[in-house]
C-alpha cells in the first residue's frame, strides 16, 4: 500500500531538487526536504535516456514499488528520485537496495512509534 502521496508541481519538483540534500548512488540520485506540515510527498523522474517508454516506465514501477514496499518514515518529507541510465538494466533487487539506502543516507528517520 502507498504510504506517500505524489509530488507534482514543477516548480516544487525544482526546489527539491535545488534545496534539497542529496543523495547519489549507482542508479539513482535522491533528494529531499523535510516538509512543514501534511504526508510525505513523493516524485520520480526517469529520463529518455535511461531508454524508451517501456523502459522508463519498468524502472519508475520498480522505484515506486520499492518505496511501497519500505515502512514510511516517522516525519514528512518531499522527496525526489531521479533514476539514472543504469537503472534500465538493473533488477528490482539493486533499485530498492538504492532507494534504501538513499533514504538512510538523505536521513530519513525509520517508521513512527506506535
Amino acid at each position: 500500500m502507498r504510504w506517500y502521496d505524489r509530488l507534482r508541481r514543477s516548480s516544487e519538483i525544482a526546489h527539491v531538487r535545488r534545496r534539497g540534500r542529496h543523495a547519489r548512488l549507482a542508479n539513482l540520485t535522491a533528494y529531499a526536504l523535510d516538509e512543514r506540515r501534511g504526508p510525505t510527498r513523493v516524485a520520480v523522474s526517469v529520463a529518455k535516456s535511461v531508454g524508451g517508454a517501456v523502459t522508463r516506465n519498468l524502472v519508475r514501477r520498480r522505484i515506486r514499488g520499492a518505496l511501497e514496499a519500505l515502512p514510511p518514515p516517522g516525519t514528512a518529507l518531499r522527496l525526489l528520485i531521479v533514476a539514472k541510465p543504469a537503472a534500465a538494466v538493473s533488477s528490482f533487487e539493486q533499485l530498492a537496495g538504492d532507494v534504501a539506502s538513499a533514504l538512510t543516507r538523505l536521513g530519513a528517520p525509520g517508521p513512527s512509534p506506535k
